[in-house]
């Protein structure tokens, strides 16, 4: 006699072990993400947790005595903790994990896996076009679709904003309207339009080599840095993406009390390589408009792997240390500073500048808001200097 149920449940385990490993392995994935954004990393440990926790789980429940052991436990602990992850993960914490799963869909939206990247965005409750959905399964998580549903999502369809969609429960005379109506650009598409004008600064000083990132705002060749990258420093150099040179550094303001530099080359006149004729100048935003939860990337040369992308959000608008800053949960490294804040647009609103808390907290992390650097870029700059001329004490 055929046993229909024992047929059934075996269907089910299967579907349960077939569908659960993959969910699994993504949210472990986007968990990992918090600390490295390495693709093998990210894979590799997910992979061993979602193996090695099931098996723990089942070898405790396993008698000692091999005659006594039930059939079958083992793919049914792991069929039932393959499932409960994904449910653990994007389900229950959602309000907590949905920023870690974007930005995991995002990475494997920029390594050309749409297909995962699809799901993991359906996982955090972000749908593809940028805007929040509601989890399927869990009521309270879906009262938390806020502005943190837009974080490190990719271009939103034209007049759909995370705001709106979090406002979407008020009365419609009260609803006000979008704060943008321009299109968002995905992080891929911000890349390809915008890494160009980000620039590797690489220096000498008495200390030793050292380094950070840079970004053009003029087809002068007037380029954004940190003070401090460029402290004390003796001679250096400033590389494009295309790979062009330049050793003949002016710096036209050095201010360390806003850790912030301007430099120029002559973009005429590369040391080595091409001239970089294509590159479009970084667009200046408003830091003053810019509000909390909104997307905040980063592209900079962190432990020197330059024109690395990173995204997260805005955490807050924070005086610390008795200066403004934007406070951002975008990972950065040394190296990084310099480098720009972009928001969903593509505008440049902050100057990535420092690290809080190394070795005690994660991604909370500073950026110059960039209305400071309005003030410093003039028509004339009669205290120019070439690089090296002078030194100076860094407040960092």
């Amino acid at each position: 006699m055929v046993d229909k149920v024992g047929i059934a449940r075996g269907a089910v385990k299967a579907i349960a072990m077939l569908v659960g490993l993959p969910a699994t392995t993504l949210c472990l994935m986007s968990l990992v993400g918090l600390v490295t954004d390495n693709g093998w990393v990210r894979s590799i440990v997910a992979l061993l947790v979602a193996i090695m926790l099931p098996a723990f789980i089942a070898d405790r429940l396993l008698p000692d005595d091999a005659e006594e052991r039930p059939k079958g436990l083992v793919s049914d602990v792991l069929a039932v903790t393959w499932m409960a992850i994904p449910v653990l993960v994007a389900v229950a914490l959602n309000a907590f994990t949905r920023p870690a799963l974007a930005a995991e869909g995002d990475r494997l939206r920029q390594s050309d896996m749409g297909v995962l990247a699809k799901v993991v965005y359906k996982m955090a409750a972000v749908d593809p076009d940028g805007t929040t959905t509601t989890p399927s399964v869990s009521p309270s998580a879906s009262t938390s679709a806020s502005s943190s549903a837009s974080t490190s999502a990719p271009a939103p369809k034209p007049q759909v904003t995370a705001s709106a969609t979090a406002s979407a429960t008020a009365p419609a005379a009260e609803e006000p309207a979008p704060k943008n109506d321009t299109d968002e650009l995905s992080p891929a598409e911000l890349f390809r339009e915008w890494a160009p004008a980000v620039v590797s600064v690489g220096v000498t000083t008495k200390r030793g080599m050292g380094g950070g990132t840079g970004f053009l705002i003029d087809t002068d060749g007037t380029i954004v840095t940190n003070y401090h990258v460029i402290d004390q420093a003796e001679e250096g150099t400033i590389k494009f993406k295309n790979g062009a040179i330049y050793d003949e550094i002016t710096v036209l303001v050095a201010d360390p009390d806003a850790d912030l530099a301007l430099l120029y080359v002559d973009l005429e006149k590369p040391k080595e390589g091409d001239i970089p004729s294509d590159v479009t100048p970084a667009v200046i935003g408003d830091s003053d408009k810019i509000e909390v939860g909104e997307r905040a990337i980063s592209i900079g040369n962190p432990l020197g792997l330059d024109h690395t992308l990173t995204t997260g959000v805005v955490s807050a608008r924070r005086v610390w240390r008795d200066k403004n800053w934007i406070q951002m949960s975008t990972p950065v490294s040394p190296g990084n500073s310099g480098g720009p804040v972009f928001n969903g647009r593509g505008e440049v609103i902050g100057v990535t500048t420092a690290i809080v808390g190394v070795g005690f907290a994660q991604n909370l992390n500073l950026a110059v808001p960039i209305n400071v650097l309005k003030s410093k870029i003039k028509k004339d700059y009669p205290a120019k200097r070439k690089l090296g001329q002078t030194g100076g004490a860094s407040s960092w």
